[in-house]
């Protein structure tokens, strides 16, 4: 479906504007729609933090370590959020405790308890008689062995890749006190026609490869689309789909009965040190209270020290693996509590059933200094918005900075303590939410020889030197996708991608992936809630325990420049969601939904189904005249949408029944009846206005 995506035809459609059947009537007859200080949707440098501040930042968080919830370092930066909130200005504090079982691996801020003979080992290998000098790391909740480890004999587990993108473990049938090695897999090899136009499937599609977008910076953008990239391009698709193997083959492991894991990454060795994933070692993988976990100790090896280490497993040679966690609990896991907190920065109407809230979130829990510094950007935010008096914002800011990500099995394994699942009236005046994770990073890139050196990418910032902002929308709205443009360009954010997922075709009609943001909050609810979520993308450094101000690549691995663009940029997003009186009916998502039924032809495209269904050409009452046709009816659906942004809805109520008209005159049922009932929706809910 080349150029028919809806953010395609909306350029012509914007053009069509100034033609005279659709032109605005003069700004004075028009509604007023927006309201609030100018200061919300033009950032004034002023009241913004400075590169310096950020910095300043960057070092104390990088001086306290991981964060996890609950450990020395993750009370020490949640009790930083709670008074630099108060500070600038967030009221009416709720803070939730957090008891659970933090599997504790003392090896912070000391690198040589992973270097074989430096006497502080807590992780270490003998392959074979011949010590590893390096263990990269180990699998989280994975377990302990004895003070002098376990031996045993090796066994290698072949592993596979599928067409598909799953992994088979390979292991041999008996694998029951053993060590099991297993070597992580290439990306899966292109099958074209297996899922066209693509030759990827929609598995790997939306995790390891560029796609489609709604709105993408200036810049270059080399890499084609639809095509795994390689770590000599930026390492945060390679190292994601690297460790992302982790858990298959620790479940192969515990089903096999073995007695410990060596997992050799196929990573350099600096981007390997240190990397840590979220795991859960139970048999049911899900975390959460009552967890069983299993005693599989497990450690991760880099493809250098790895190579050894694999031909000895394939004949058969003998291991002692040592990993030494805390002892201060049961195999490594010690009671701790942690906390969140959620606060509010008071709207015009807070406290009042006029009340309208953004909700921002982000996770404060993890290995290093961006993944996760997402409480800065936040705080950054309410810095800003603080200078703007109270009566010249017009709706309220909430700022959750919650802290279960990294817990055993991550948000949804604890939902019991989250705030809105129980409060579920809170939601009622949450008009969008937003979030933010990942920000600030530079890139980095496997080179040199066997790929084994890794650094930082010599890119310039607009050109991927820096991690890129990727933007998920819920859902594909056009007010979303303008805002985050202006909002990128007015604040020189060099380099950033929006994409509304699976839903609808990009600009270029493609498949467009769903940014992984985890932190967007309004998908996480029932109803859904409108809103976008920054997740800068990931791993490359930042999965890296020592990757702190100074990471495996050198320093630094924060650019405060790049940070504080990013935090204009959101508190212009933010600004104008909190401007906009008439937010609601702009952001309703029945919007993306007619939107998606105009113009999803393929599966491999929208792999989620609208709820009218695919609309191929075919689906018209006159196939040939399908191109011309959708493109005239998404023009038309862009221009009852523009009349509601303005506030002019029986305007755009007319526009909507001459849309419904021709979509009678040119659209086949099922899809016909479909799109008219969506379309009838909106319209109720205009004429209610």
């Amino acid at each position: 479906m080349s150029k028919s995506g809806i953010a395609a035809l909306a350029l012509g459609s914007l053009m069509m504007l100034t033609g005279s059947a659709l032109a605005d009537p003069p700004p004075g007859l028009l509604p007023k729609v927006t309201s609030g200080s100018p200061l919300l949707t033009n950032i004034n440098k002023a009241f913004m933090i400075t590169p310096e501040q950020a910095l300043q930042w960057a070092i104390f968080k990088s001086q306290i370590g991981p964060t996890y919830t609950g450990s020395p370092g993750g009370n020490r930066w949640l009790n930083f959020i709670e008074t630099t909130m108060q500070e600038f200005g967030a009221e009416d504090l709720f803070i939730q405790d957090l008891p659970y079982d933090f599997y504790t691996v003392n090896d912070w801020p000391n690198p040589e308890t992973h270097v074989y003979g430096s006497g502080v080992e807590v992780e270490k290998l003998v392959s074979n008689g011949t010590p590893v000098p390096v263990v990269a790391s180990y699998g989280m909740t994975s377990g302990a062995t004895p003070a002098n480890g376990i031996t045993a004999p090796m066994v290698y587990c072949n592993a596979t890749v599928s067409e598909s993108g799953s992994i088979s473990s390979g292991c041999p049938s008996s694998i029951a006190g053993k060590i099991a090695v297993f070597a992580t897999q290439p990306y899966p090899a292109a099958s074209p026609g297996s899922n066209p136009p693509y030759s990827y499937t929609s598995a790997i599609l939306p995790n390891f490869t560029y796609t489609d977008y709604e709105y993408r910076s200036p810049g270059n953008w080399p890499y084609p689309m639809y095509t795994p990239v390689p770590p000599s391009v930026t390492t945060s698709y390679w190292y994601r789909w690297v460790w992302s193997q982790l858990n298959g083959f620790a479940t192969s492991a515990m089903q096999g009965n073995a007695a410990a894991i060596v997992i050799v990454y196929d990573l350099a060795p600096a981007g390997a040190f240190g990397l840590i994933q979220r795991s859960v070692y139970s048999l049911t993988g899900t975390g959460g209270p009552g967890t069983v976990y299993q005693n599989v100790p497990t450690l991760c090896l880099d493809r250098v020290y790895g190579a050894k280490v694999i031909a000895d497993a394939k004949a058969g040679a003998t291991a002692t693996l040592t990993l030494n966690p805390s002892t201060l609990g049961v195999n490594g896991f010690v009671p701790v509590q942690g906390q969140y907190v959620i606060g509010y920065l008071p709207g015009k109407y807070y406290g009042t059933p006029q009340d309208q809230q953004i909700l921002l979130a982000t996770h404060t829990d993890a290995m290093s200094l961006v993944e996760e510094d997402g409480s800065f950007g936040m705080l950054g935010i309410l810095y800003y918005m603080s200078h703007i008096p109270q009566q010249q914002r017009p709706k309220t800011l909430v700022f959750w900075f919650d802290s279960r990500h990294f817990m055993p099995g991550a948000e949804s394994a604890w939902s019991q303590y989250d705030y809105y699942l129980n409060n579920p009236q809170k939601l009622q005046p949450i008009v969008a939410t937003m979030g933010m994770e990942h920000m600030g990073g530079r890139s980095t890139i496997e080179t040199g020889m066997g790929g084994n050196d890794y650094v930082y990418s010599s890119a310039n910032p607009q050109d991927g030197g820096v991690i890129t902002s990727f933007i998920d929308v819920n859902n594909n709205n056009v007010w979303f996708i303008k805002t985050i443009a202006k909002a990128a360009q007015d604040n020189n954010w060099p380099r950033v991608l929006a994409s509304s997922g699976n839903v609808a075709p990009g600009v270029n009609g493609g498949f467009q992936k769903q940014v992984l943001s985890p932190v967007n909050k309004g998908r996480s609810y029932t109803p859904q809630i409108p809103g976008i979520g920054l997740a800068g993308d990931w791993p490359g450094a930042w999965t890296q325990e020592y990757s702190q101000l100074t990471t495996e690549a050198g320093y630094p691995g924060f650019d405060p420049n790049y940070f504080v663009t990013q935090v204009g940029g959101l508190a212009e997003i933010a600004g104008s969601i909190m401007a906009q009186d008439n937010i609601q009916i702009i952001l309703d998502l029945g919007w993306g939904q007619i939107a998606s039924g105009l113009t999803c032809t393929l599966p491999s495209i929208c792999t989620t189904a609208p709820l009218t269904g695919l609309l191929p050409d075919s689906s018209f009452i006159t196939p040939t005249n399908a191109p011309t046709q959708r493109a005239q009816l998404v023009r038309e659906y862009e221009v009852a949408f523009h009349s509601v942004e303005r506030g002019q809805y029986a305007r755009a109520t007319d526009q909507l029944q001459t849309l419904e008209q021709h979509i009678s005159d040119w659209v086949a049922d099922p899809n016909q009846t479909g799109l008219i009932i969506l379309i009838n929706n909106q319209i109720a809910k205009l004429v209610a206005l």
